[in-house]
């Protein structure tokens, strides 16, 4: 059995439920001042079934209507061009009295003016005239512009309390405007606080991801895309750019006779005199295991290998603490530079092809490779 689907209607405009309150106020009060105006002229009984219909059932006949639409505001806006229509009936009907068509006239104008700016006021003006003209068709046109002191009063007081109600409208939607970007500045700056945090820790992780967790220095990840910008960096300057790879001489038996603990302190003291004897713009890296590799952008040959002294004889001169003595350690060096475009990993072979000739030849020391330039070859 096919199962049938309603639409549900969707909720009324915020519009739709203000109106319904300030219209049943204002039309209470507009009830108030015709009929005195009806009972102090003598006019004919049967006008307060019509006035009680136009100003007490009108309004809520105008809320169901707007409420169950599925458009509602464009119902209720009209809804307001009905109620200029009935007030223009209602003006004529009476004989234009001064006040009455006065207060008639200036609200019905000012609601349509606050939800559709000049063009509304048009529209109150037409549908206005509409009704004058139908309501004077109906009943005669007739100039009976004088009202009694009472309802004088009484129009004074209604178009009073519309216009402070119109006040109050206004002030407590600017409150809630105003609450409503308050509430959205702090949104926003929530917002943009947690996007710097979590940028900050976008920044914090890819930083750890790039970093030895026992040295804190680069890793091989941070070196393969570092080494490559770096690289082309010099050869737009025309800058030199050399490579210092660093192994540890009998890391081995440093592990095998005094542990692992005493092996990380010597990783870490290296790291240390790296860090310590390089510039803010070389990159050291832990290159794998007992290997360490420090990038220097814009050096030459000769200022490498005498920085890759400095780095043999500080570490040399450090002893590293063990449990029953002082344990010296030492490190061997090999220096490759280039000039001219070529692939990192061929530079890096040839600093690896300096450190085993270093290893080769004794240890302790520094072995560098002939710098590459555009008239020297790779090996």
């Amino acid at each position: 059995m096919p199962v049938s689907s309603s639409r549900p209607t969707p909720q009324p405009h915020w519009v739709v439920h203000m109106n319904r309150r300030n219209r049943s106020w204002s039309f209470a009060a507009i009830f108030l001042t015709l009929s005195s105006h009806v009972w102090l002229q003598q006019l004919s009984v049967w006008l307060y079934p019509a006035l009680a219909i136009s100003f007490l059932v009108w309004p809520q006949l105008a809320y169901l209507r707007a409420s169950q639409s599925e458009n509602s505001m464009h119902s209720e806006i009209n809804n307001l061009v009905i109620d200029s229509v009935i007030f223009g009936l209602w003006i004529a009907g009476l004989g234009f009295p001064v006040w009455v068509t006065f207060i008639l006239a200036i609200s019905t104008s000012i609601n349509l003016m606050v939800f559709r700016g000049p063009t509304g006021l048009f529209q109150a003006l037409f549908a206005l005239t509409a009704g004058i003209v139908f309501g004077g068709l109906y009943a005669g046109f007739r100039f009976l512009p004088d009202t009694h002191w009472v309802t004088t009063l009484l129009a004074i007081t209604s178009i009073s309390l519309y216009l402070m109600l119109v006040g109050y409208v206004s002030f407590s939607r600017n409150q809630v405007l105003y609450q409503s970007r308050e509430q959205l500045r702090l949104t926003e700056r929530e917002l943009k606080q947690q996007i710097a945090e979590n940028r900050q820790l976008q920044e914090k992780l890819q930083d750890q991801a790039n970093r030895d967790p026992l040295t804190g220095l680069y890793n091989r990840r941070y070196l393969d895309d570092s080494l490559t910008r770096e690289m082309a960096r010099c050869l737009r300057q025309g800058d030199p750019l050399s490579l210092v790879l660093i192994d540890l001489d009998r890391f081995k038996s440093v592990n095998d006779d005094y542990g692992h603990n005493t092996g990380d302190e010597v990783i870490n003291q290296l790291g240390l005199v790296l860090t310590t004897l390089s510039r803010a713009s070389d990159i050291v890296c832990r290159f794998g295991g007992e290997e360490f590799l420090v990038v220097l952008p814009g050096t030459g040959l000769e200022a490498a290998e005498a920085r890759a002294e400095e780095y043999r004889r500080m570490f040399e001169s450090t002893p590293i603490p063990t449990e029953d003595n002082h344990l010296s350690v030492t490190l061997s060096a090999g220096v490759a530079c280039s000039y001219r475009e070529i692939a990192p990993d061929d530079l890096i072979r040839l600093a690896d092809q300096a450190l085993y000739q270093a290893k080769e030849t004794g240890r302790n020391r520094v072995v560098s490779q002939a710098p590459l330039t555009d008239e020297v070859e790779t090996v």
